[in-house]
């Protein structure tokens, strides 16, 4: 029986969508150097070649799933955002990440903070793209907490600065429990908590 023979140069169709999906799983649960390309081309289910070819190097293929994930799943801190009080932003931002953290299918934890952990000097340009959208993050928060200050929401006197740093912290920190195990009714209790020192 004869085998029909791919022509030379033909590249092999995948779902591009999928297997960028895989992989900002992988580097979300393992980190950009624990996740190796061998792990990635199992996930992904593409040689390495083709995914050299689809995506650049794993460099690349990073700053791409972390691009997905701001984009697919970053998008409940955006929506609390545009809360029209600053206090139902700050409630939103607590309930809103409670419930993403805990969510079913991806890992309980927030890719901005485990995706590029590690001390190799290979994943410096990880770190640093993870350390620059928590920073454009934490400006979004000032920049609402200004807005919030100029309609008389919040005192002048409040550092606009230290306001967006501490809820950006709390933030994180329910990242961390919630990596530790902590339900989704614990980290709710832990928003309120800050959401009462916030003075709301």
């Amino acid at each position: 029986m004869k085998t029909r023979k791919r022509k030379a140069g033909r590249p092999i169709a995948f779902d591009r969508e999928a297997a960028l999906e895989a992989a900002m799983l992988l580097f979300w649960e393992r980190g950009y150097e624990g996740a190796s390309m061998a792990d990635l081309t199992r996930a992904m289910g593409l040689s390495a070649s083709s995914i050299y070819a689809a995506f650049g190097d794993k460099q690349a293929l990073f700053s791409a799933a972390a691009k997905r994930y701001m984009e697919s799943r970053a998008g409940f801190a955006m929506k609390a955002l545009e809360e029209p009080t600053l206090e139902r932003v700050i409630r939103a931002l607590f309930e809103n990440t409670a419930r993403f953290l805990t969510a079913p299918g991806h890992p309980p934890t927030c890719m901005t903070l485990t995706g590029a952990m590690g001390c190799g000097a290979e994943a410096n340009s990880a770190r640093e793209l993870m350390r620059e959208i928590r920073r454009q993050n934490q400006s979004v928060i000032r920049r609402r907490v200004l807005d919030a200050q100029k309609k008389g929401e919040l005192p002048k006197g409040v550092r606009a600065e230290d306001y967006a740093r501490y809820v950006a912290t709390v933030l994180a920190g329910l990242s961390i429990q919630a990596a530790n195990g902590a339900t989704r009714e614990e980290l709710e209790t832990m928003g309120r908590m800050a959401v009462r020192y916030l003075g709301f």
